[in-house]
């Protein structure tokens, strides 16, 4: 299995390739966690990142490898691992990525907000862009109304704390019950308009008396895609 195979797994596939079932009990033991709360673990509960470490540190490999599935796999001294805040690769925030998909389409309905895996990223590479770590989300766009600039699939990195709008800005946004991703521009006539990039779409318009159902989420700071 290469390393792009490994990244590709969930935590609860990684937890499964550490621990065989016959060594459930005693590897729960070993990380000070309740056995069946280290099943939930392995059946696909996602754990705190304090959680995290404990696994990690029990189980006898990096927490960074644990969590985003990038190597190296186990520390340089197995019977060794720091917490998150001061490991071998110091100054990375571990950003929940949520199981929620933004839409640049149509629209998803926004029910479910728990992380599913992490993503971790350079503390000080986020605080270059103004990204507060503490409130950095990662989501996945959907549809196409974005597009050229952002494309179904990409994935967003989201400052959640920013709810105020800078005109024709990158925003995640609650409309109803829907999730999207819109550039947002505030009208002088107290509507707001929500606008695509992708030309096929043209821009909504929430007028004021709408202005309450609409929330800002939070800001699209960077997005990534896949080649």
């Amino acid at each position: 299995m290469d390393q792009h195979d490994i990244a590709d797994l969930s935590i609860s596939e990684r937890l499964r390739e550490l621990v065989p079932d016959r060594q459930v009990s005693e590897s729960a033991r070993r990380c000070g966690i309740a056995q069946r709360t280290f099943a939930s673990y392995l059946q696909g509960t996602m754990p705190t990142v304090p959680k995290l470490v404990q696994l990690a540190e029990g189980l006898g490999v990096n927490l960074a490898w644990l969590a985003t599935g990038v190597e190296p796999k186990f520390p340089p001294d197995k019977a060794f691992i720091q917490p998150f805040s001061d490991q071998e690769a110091p100054g990375f925030t571990l950003v929940p990525r949520l199981d929620v998909e933004a839409s640049a389409g149509p629209g998803a309905l926004a029910h479910n907000e728990q992380a599913i895996d992490y993503l971790a990223f350079q503390e000080s590479w986020l605080r270059a862009r103004k990204i507060n770590p503490s409130y950095a989300r990662v989501l996945t766009a959907k549809g196409d109304s974005m597009e050229p600039t952002i494309r179904n699939g990409d994935v967003l990195l989201v400052d959640t704390s920013i709810n105020h709008i800078l005109d024709n800005t990158i925003y995640v946004i609650v409309y109803g019950d829907i999730l999207l991703v819109k550039r947002v521009h505030s009208r002088l006539n107290g509507t707001v308009q929500l606008i695509s990039d992708n030309p096929l779409y043209p821009p909504e318009e929430v007028t004021a008396g709408e202005i309450e159902q609409l929330h800002v989420a939070g800001r699209v700071m960077w997005f990534g895609r896949s080649i």
